[in-house]
This record gives C-alpha cells, sequence and structure tokens, in this order.
C-alpha cells in the first residue's frame, strides 16, 4: 500500500512537470516562429524603402535634368549622393529594427525552453520528495532505522528508570562535560 501511494505520489509530480514543460516547448516555438516573421516582413519593409530611394533619386534626376539640362552640376551631385544616403539609411535602419526584434523574439524562446526545462526538474524533484515524505508519514523507516522510534523509546525507558538514557541525548553528548 505505501509503495502504491509513493508511485502516484512521484507520478503525479513529474506529470505535472512534463506538461509545464510542453507548455513552455510550445511557446518557445511561437516565440521562433513569431522571430521568423519578424525577420521576412523586416525584409520586405527595407526592399520597400529601397524602391522608394531609388524612386526619389530617379525623380530628382529628372527634375535637374528638365530644369537645368545639368545633372553633373556640384549642387545636384551632392543632392543626388545626399538621397542616396538617406535611402540607405532607410534601408539598413529598417533591417537593423527587424532583426533586434527578431533577437528579443528568440531570446524569450530560450527564456521558455529553459523554464520548461526546470519545470520538468523541479517536477521530478517534487515528487521523490513528495513520495519520500509519504512513505515517512506511514510510519515508514530508511534501512531499519527510525530515529524519531528509538528516540522515543530511549525517552520512555528513561523516564520509567529516571535516568536520561544514552539514546534520547543527542549525538556527540558528553556527560561529563555536562556534569550528569
Amino acid at each position: 500500500m505505501q509503495l502504491a501511494v509513493m508511485a502516484v505520489m512521484f507520478v503525479a509530480s513529474a506529470y505535472k512537470g512534463k506538461q509545464q514543460q510542453k507548455l513552455k516547448i510550445q511557446e518557445e516555438t511561437a516565440y521562433r516562429e513569431a522571430a521568423d516573421r519578424r525577420m521576412a516582413a523586416a525584409t520586405a519593409e527595407a526592399s520597400e524603402e529601397r524602391r522608394k530611394k531609388e524612386f526619389m533619386y530617379s525623380r530628382a534626376l529628372a527634375v535637374a535634368g528638365a530644369q537645368s539640362g545639368r545633372t553633373s552640376d556640384p549642387g545636384i551631385v551632392t543632392l543626388l549622393a545626399d538621397l542616396n544616403a538617406e535611402g540607405d539609411y532607410r534601408v539598413l535602419s529598417t533591417i537593423w529594427a527587424g532583426q533586434n526584434e527578431a533577437e528579443g523574439l528568440r531570446y524569450r524562446a530560450e527564456a521558455a525552453r529553459r523554464e520548461g526545462d526546470a519545470a520538468w526538474t523541479a517536477g521530478l524533484v517534487n515528487g521523490v520528495t513528495s513520495a519520500i515524505s509519504a512513505y515517512a508519514g506511514m510510519g515508514g523507516s530508511f534501512g531499519g532505522f527510525s530515529q524519531s522510534a528509538q528516540m522515543s523509546k530511549g525517552m520512555a525507558a528513561s523516564k520509567a528508570a529516571g535516568t536520561v538514557s544514552a539514546v534520547a541525548r543527542p549525538a556527540g553528548f558528553e556527560a561529563a562535560r555536562w556534569g550528569f
């Protein structure tokens, strides 16, 4: 009977830990998928920024050519270079923002995986602890020695004899040192 109770307590705690681990694995998977989606969205946004950059450059070049006919003027060249630099900056900042958000999601995925592993370990430890507590609570002893049972027997014997029993003394107790 004691063995069955211990087994049930162990299995219940271990099962609870395993279920928590499964939930955390699902959470990890969701975070990793969200990170992949965010990178895909950042790539699409960067492509759109690149398209806008090329359009602005083309438009500025066309307007400059139509007004003065000279697109090699230093002012026009500087303006076109600034437009290209601004466009490159927008493209790269879009990619960076996507990578940064994806990295945060990957970090959360790793944390969820570690939480799941910890839940499984905690379930096993709780199972063992519960089983041992149940066994000890039902009067079981480990290795045929029950310190509490021997202590109580020694106390009862010493009360009857009017002396202090050696079993009732704590380990390392020296009667001579304390004057007993």
